[in-house]
């Protein structure tokens, strides 16, 4: 066996084991990951006097503002009617919409510093640093299952009634802390050795906002641009969301398998990159 050989199959090895030692250690910490995971979303809600309502309202603010300006204004319609009010269509369609969207923004946005605003535990050696990343992706997704429920309840109230589907969005959820995970774990790595990347995050959020069929039906989308929603991912939880709250159908089963493999690897990969270079976070920070 050649040098080369033998080291490559030593570093493989030694990188299984510490990704099999970091998942033993954020099993026998669990109870940790829940703390910070409280922690994190009483923080975020000590900002402001409303608290948990917030979380709900907030959504619904935005889903006024650009159903007046899109709707409105602009003009744009989607197909279906709800009790025949083409503005209260757009809003709906908006909501389901904007929940996954919001997830999206906001797993970025918190954690690219969820390392480097936790400088003190990243010097203890014995604190599992899987733990911050984790944290932000249970919270946004906490964020994500009020905005869904809000919803859930504004289409009762306004359609007067609800489709039997909404029971498999707990599924759906279930894939997307998948996909939630791996962008947690990415982005922390990103934000902790590309620092300034922060500084322009909101161009590629606000760019993702267009680039996704949120306030415009995916049906418009030119043929030379169907690939914003062919590899997307973004625009699947989009499309899925409005399946299972609106429309009362499936999402389509081999564009839910490709997100599903899709969520899955991105976990794996986010994780194991993660584990692979954390050691050296005391050292950059």
């Amino acid at each position: 066996m050649s040098a080369y050989t033998s080291t490559h199959t030593s570093d493989t090895k030694g990188l299984v084991e510490a990704v099999s030692s970091s998942l033993a250690a954020l099993y026998r910490r669990r109870w940790l990951a829940i703390y910070f995971a409280q922690r994190e979303l009483a923080r975020s809600r000590r900002i402001s006097y409303l608290g948990f309502l917030w979380a709900l309202l907030s959504p619904l603010l935005q889903i006024v503002v650009l159903t007046l300006v899109f709707s409105e204004i602009v003009g744009i319609r989607f197909p279906r009617e709800v009790a025949g009010d083409s503005a209260l269509n757009f809003g709906l369609f908006l909501y389901c919409g904007l929940v996954p969207y919001l997830a999206f923004s906001e797993t970025l946005t918190k954690s690219m510093a969820s390392i480097r605003s936790n400088t003190s535990l990243v010097q203890k050696v014995i604190f599992p640093l899987e733990i911050l990343p984790l944290s932000r992706a249970v919270t946004v997704l906490v964020d994500a299952l009020l905005g869904s429920i809000m919803l859930i309840l504004v289409v009762a109230l306004l359609v007067h009634r609800l489709e039997w589907t909404v029971l498999l969005l707990p599924a759906l959820m279930a894939i997307q802390l998948l996909f939630t995970l791996g962008l947690s774990y990415l982005s922390a790595v990103i934000g902790t050795y590309v620092p300034d990347i922060r500084n322009s995050l909101h161009v590629l959020v606000r760019a993702m906002f267009f680039a996704t069929p949120i306030v415009w039906p995916a049906e418009r989308v030119p043929e030379r641009f169907s690939f914003l929603v062919d590899y997307n991912p973004l625009a699947f939880l989009v499309a899925a969301y409005r399946d299972l709250i609106l429309e009362g159908t499936l999402p389509d089963l081999s564009w839910t398998l490709w997100f599903c493999v899709f969520s899955g690897a991105l976990c794996i990969i986010g994780f194991v990159v993660f584990v692979r270079v954390k050691q050296n976070f005391a050292d950059v920070l």
